[in-house]
């Protein structure tokens, strides 16, 4: 096989690629979007050094903040709220970019463990190819906020292809030094592992992954091994640091994480089913799997329940104790396996996130596809290059037919959220979405047979509570029971984010709407109960919502000495002179200038005091805020 055929093959399965994703580019923002986009219009727009500054560093999906993430929005655009297509068009130029140097990497490792150039190219491509078109890279791709994983997942290829052209020119002493093979060996695996990190937290990675190469290489017998202590100081240290950060967090008591419906032996024994259920989803892809409404998954509660939790287990426990063998007589399997384990070690291990996501697996099935591939070049070898041809041809063709389907889904978000669920009718947050269109296309009858329904078949979720009872009261027919009803729900469910959100949404409508207002003091009630009993009291989210919210009620029901109480409250649990500030103006909206004077002079004293958080705007420009409505309030007070 000539390099003219590999090339040709590597430009097809980039424009297939390119093709298949067409269509889903059209397709509007979904769930994390807009939390994580809408700062690039918090200051009117990223329009100076300061206000990119402000946006790079607003980041709050992870410990960095994924600064580079963030950054690279702004090809796209400077505000928002903006349009979606953009972006996803950005992402699959990434994923497809991503394609290219999985490629290159591949390339490399087979010239490492001499493999004749042609062939390495031609399994190279292959390989490649399978995983830049599989349908499971969908979610990922066209999913806007997943940018961040499709940013690691290339910054840690790019640092893979500078350590393994390094590694090559270690092999190659009488064309390259020593020294320089080094450098760029260790540029690769350090820049490559500090971009990806700024991206997404699992590039820390990188330096264990490559260890995982280091291991396949020395079983091929490649030349010119790195010298050990170099191997140790450069990837060992990184590697063993991630390591013994999992292992700091492994907590086996059974309340770890009161915000999930899991503790952290569950999330194990659950992550085994699910690492199989990746792995049937990458080897037997399909149109279209349960998206990204995946709450709905069953929770391993023992090894026995569900019963597929023992197997699962079992399975896993099989494959480790094969590795030895698969290393012996089947390196590229090994490699594939061990890669894919590895790379879930962040997402799929001890940290408390949700369970079961597709994108976990971007980076983690890099070499899935490789031993595929291998065994495509055999064909070729042992029988006819143009059977291998075809079979290869004949896999992309499917696999780019898949993500077409796909894509064509991922169109219309709205029918895309529909077919996740009624796919898996254990998802609440698929009832809760069902729901909501049926509010918004004012089938309200029909919203409140649903709500009924969801919750006595899903009653461990307080999502469909809150939103079970914000259809009774925006549609007029709550009573005092419901608001009872819900309470008592909700005492004894899970804490979850959305409850919260759903709940400053539900006073949002009671605050706008004047035909609500006999709902005020039992929002007041709903909340004094929630923030003495339950497990909501125990989240400073929760409880700093409830004090901006219950202000928010005693002033429209003329409390207003209660009302002053709770924003004092709310200003010291929020911390923000931006929120301190929207109370202020709240307060002195409804007329009471002496309550907001007293407002202003706290804010004052939290700004000077370096109390209240200035970010982004600073302290000067609250400083020269306050002053400004201090005048405005004087002048009030002179003319009445």
């Amino acid at each position: 096989m000539k390099k003219i055929p590999s090339l040709f093959l590597l430009a097809s399965a980039l424009v297939a690629c390119l093709f298949a994703y067409q269509a889903g580019t059209t397709g509007d923002f979904l769930f994390d979007d807009e939390p994580n986009l809408k700062y690039l219009g918090e200051l009117d727009g990223v329009h100076n050094w300061f206000t990119l500054k402000a946006y790079v560093l607003s980041g709050w999906s992870g410990p960095t903040g994924r600064p580079l993430s963030l950054l690279s929005f702004l090809i796209d655009d400077n505000t928002w709220p903006s349009v979606a297509a953009s972006f996803k068009y950005t992402n699959l130029c990434l994923h497809l970019l991503c394609g290219l140097l999985l490629a290159w990497a591949t390339y490399l490792l087979l010239c490492a463990v001499r493999f004749v150039e042609v062939r390495a190219a031609w399994i190279a491509v292959v390989a490649a190819g399978l995983w830049m078109l599989h349908p499971y890279w969908v979610s990922t791709t066209l999913y806007v906020v997943q940018r961040m994983t499709i940013l690691s997942g290339l910054f840690m290829l790019a640092g893979m292809v500078g350590y393994l052209k390094g590694r090559l020119w270690l092999m190659q002493p009488d064309r390259h030094r020593p020294l320089a093979a080094y450098a760029l060996m260790a540029m690769g695996a350090g820049l490559g592992t500090l971009l990806a990190v700024l991206s997404k937290e699992n590039g820390a990675l990188l330096p264990l992954l490559l260890l995982v190469v280091e291991a396949f290489l020395h079983r091929m017998r490649a030349d010119a091994p790195p010298k050990k202590i170099w191997l140790a100081v450069v990837l060992g240290l990184p590697a063993l640091a991630v390591v013994l950060y999992l292992a700091k967090h492994i907590n086996f008591s059974p309340n770890l994480w009161p915000n999930r419906p899991f503790d952290q032996v569950e999330r194990l024994y659950s992550e085994t089913r699910i690492l199989w259920d990746y792995m049937g989803q990458l080897w037997l892809p399909r149109i279209e799997g349960a998206g990204l409404f995946q709450d709905g998954f069953e929770i391993s509660r023992s090894l026995l329940q569900p019963m597929s939790t023992v197997w699962a287990v079992v399975g896993w426990v099989a494959v480790l104790l094969c590795l030895p063998l698969l290393y012996r007589r089947l390196p590229f399997v090994w490699l594939a396996i061990v890669f894919f384990l590895c790379g879930h070690l962040i997402e799929s291990t001890v940290i408390g996130l949700e369970l079961h996501f597709e994108h976990r697996n971007y980076a983690p099935a890099f070499f899935m596809f490789l031993p595929l591939a291998i065994g495509i070049d055999w064909l070729g070898q042992r029988y006819r290059p143009r059977m291998a041809i075809a079979v290869t041809l004949a896999l992309m063709a499917m696999l780019a037919g898949m993500t077409w389907q796909r894509s064509l889904l991922w169109a219309d978000a709205d029918r895309l959220q529909t077919y996740w669920a009624m796919k898996d009718p254990q998802s609440a947050r698929g009832r809760n979405y069902l729901i909501s269109r049926l509010v918004e296309e004012k089938k309200y009858g029909e919203a409140l047979a649903w709500a009924d329904q969801a919750v006595q078949e899903l009653p461990h979720s307080s999502l469909l509570t809150m939103s079970w009872l914000r259809i009774y009261v925006n549609t007029g027919q709550a009573t005092e029971e419901h608001f009872e009803q819900a309470a008592a729900q909700l005492v004894q469910q899970a804490f979850d984010a959305q409850t919260a959100s759903g709940l400053r949404i539900l006073v949002d409508d009671a605050v706008a709407a004047p035909e609500l207002t006999r709902y005020h003091q039992p929002l007041l009630h709903l909340l004094n109960t929630l923030t003495e009993r339950g497990p909501y009291k125990e989240f400073p989210l929760f409880l700093r919502v409830v004090a901006y919210n219950k202000a928010r009620l005693y002033l429209l029901m003329g409390d207003v000495p209660q009302a002053q109480i709770h924003y004092l409250d709310a200003i010291q649990r929020y911390g923000l002179a931006s929120s301190a500030m929207q109370m202020f103006a709240e307060m002195a909206g409804a007329g009471h200038l002496q309550e907001a004077q007293q407002l202003l002079d706290h804010i004052r004293q939290g700004v000077e005091s370096g109390k209240l958080n200035t970010d982004p705007l600073g302290q000067n420009h609250y400083q020269q805020e306050i002053q400004r409505m201090q005048k405005i309030m004087a002048a009030d007070r002179v003319t009445k």
